[in-house]
This record gives C-alpha cells, sequence and structure tokens, in this order.
C-alpha cells in the first residue's frame, strides 16, 4: 500500500539550509561573511495531487524511491517531491 493517497494532507518535514556567504561580495563586513545554517522547525502544510511513479531510475532501485508526489501547497505553489521529504498531517 502506498503511504500517500490523493487529496491527503501533508506537511513538509525539517530540514536544514546552509547559506554561504559570497567571497566576492565586498559590502559586508567580517562577521557577516560567515556561512549561516537554519533549521526548519515546520514544514509548509499542503495537498497531494497526484502519485507517480517514475520510470528513469534502474531496477535496482526501491519503489518507494521511483515515487513522485505531486503537492500543491496552502501558497498556492506546485511541487514534485518524493516521500522521504513529506509526512501526512493527522
Amino acid at each position: 500500500m502506498e503511504k500517500f493517497k490523493v487529496n491527503d494532507r501533508v506537511r513538509r518535514l525539517p530540514h536544514d539550509v546552509t547559506l554561504k556567504v559570497d567571497p566576492n561580495d565586498h559590502s559586508a563586513d567580517d562577521l557577516s561573511k560567515a556561512a549561516v545554517t537554519t533549521t526548519s522547525t515546520r514544514g509548509c502544510i499542503g495537498t497531494v495531487k497526484t502519485v507517480r511513479e517514475e520510470t528513469t531510475l534502474s531496477s535496482r532501485d526501491t519503489k518507494e524511491k521511483t515515487l513522485m508526489v505531486h503537492v500543491l501547497w496552502d501558497n498556492g505553489t506546485l511541487s514534485f517531491l518524493g516521500p522521504e521529504g513529506l509526512e501526512v498531517v493527522q
């Protein structure tokens, strides 16, 4: 049985984002030249529109790795994500 179904409410799992400063930017002072890592604690929420299977992966990949979930986020954007980046909202 698939983990996600059409019309399921889902949330993006928390993840880290690291922003690196451009070394050629001379307008920034020395304190702002360090990389900044931000951890999202609450992911975006949306609705599953479709679940499809990718056919371009090799036969040794598992079926879970070949699934793509099409999500309509509450802010109106659409995304295709793998199931490992989402969780069902109860």
